[in-house]
């Protein structure tokens, strides 16, 4: 286990995480990551009820699962999916049945034109919508007003999570976030992940940027999504345009959560494996946190990417590391 962060550093020698070793046969970083697609996970998570956050373009839908009678802790979770994923993603499944077992109170949050959300706003959504996110959290707050919240996000969902909280504006009631495989360079992500090697995972996330943006009408977009190859293509083609940027590189730059990780004020655990294939590692090395609050990365050998498949546990390993880290922050009430 190495940790990234001074002020993390301090805060997790009183605070054991659990240990990890990979559960066979998902040993190593891409068997790791292909877990979630090859396994899944078992069955759905019926919302209980539905939100309609507002936003610029209409407003985004949010799942909501409340705990068993009886079990209710006053903890409000949301969880943020990643590229190409929704509210019903593997892993937004697993954490969501993890922390209702917990007394949370679970908030599936679905981008701008996603799932549920096409029918009340309209696509492109981009790492950079930290507005849609905050959106999201003071109707969640406003829901739960009684409610301690946290927040939890998955790869792009986590780059999302953290450059809202180095921007700042973070409600009062947001006690820890936890991010899993978040990329904090969006160039050094987007290399990596379209290396040779990475074919398949490059084809994947294409095909589900593809699905998303299926008839799409914005003025904007004066090509056909389903002719474009690769991230680049779409980033260049599509969400610069639509969002004011000159062109990838630009959006890449001025998006990207790194340099404002050191502006965190928010007690935040970022979960990352050396064997990540798509997100680099050197990136969380080099990051700069901030020492005044418990706020940086956990970096384990093996994990790939959002899987930390743990050996003799049902369960993804970065659940139990964000359940003790949530646990040592109860409430910002």
């Amino acid at each position: 286990m190495e940790l990234i962060g001074a002020g993390l550093r301090r805060f997790l020698l009183s605070t054991d995480l659990p240990a990890f070793a990979s559960r066979f046969p998902w040993l190593g970083g891409d068997l790791q990551t292909l877990r979630n697609s090859f396994a899944g996970t078992s069955g759905g998570v019926t919302p209980d009820d539905r939100l309609l956050a507002p936003i610029d373009v209409g407003a985004v839908n949010v799942a909501v699962n409340y705990p068993a009678d009886g079990t209710a802790q006053n903890r409000a979770l949301v969880l943020v999916h990643g590229l190409g994923g929704d509210e019903d993603s593997s892993y937004m499944l697993s954490a969501a049945r993890s922390f209702l077992a917990q007394g949370y109170s679970v908030y599936r949050m679905n981008y701008r034109g996603v799932g549920p959300s096409s029918e009340t706003s309209e696509g492109p959504y981009s790492a950079g919508l930290t507005s849609d996110l905050r959106a999201v959290l003071r109707r969640v707050s406003k829901h739960a007003p009684d409610s301690a919240l946290f927040l939890m996000g998955f790869s792009l969902g986590g780059q999302l999570s953290l450059r809202m909280l180095g921007e700042g504006e973070v409600p009062s009631s947001l006690a820890a976030c936890v991010t899993v495989s978040a990329p904090l360079d969006l160039a050094t992500s987007q290399q990596k992940l379209e290396r040779r090697r990475n074919h398949f995972y490059s084809r994947y996330v294409v095909n589900n940027m593809k699905g998303d943006l299926a008839g799409i009408t914005h003025p904007k977009v004066t090509v056909d999504p389903q002719s474009l190859t690769s991230v680049w293509a779409f980033d260049q083609q599509i969400i610069a345009p639509v969002f004011g940027f000159k062109g990838a590189a630009d959006y890449y730059e001025r998006v990207s959560c790194f340099p404002l990780l050191n502006r965190i004020n928010t007690p935040t655990l970022a979960v990352h494996a050396a064997d990540d294939p798509w997100i680099p590692v050197e990136d969380y090395r080099r990051a700069s946190w901030p020492e005044a609050v418990p706020a940086g990365a956990v970096i384990m050998p093996s994990g790939g990417h959002v899987g930390f498949h743990a050996r003799g546990d049902s369960q993804p390993w970065h659940q139990r590391a964000a359940t003790a880290f949530f646990d040592r922050h109860p409430d910002s009430l």
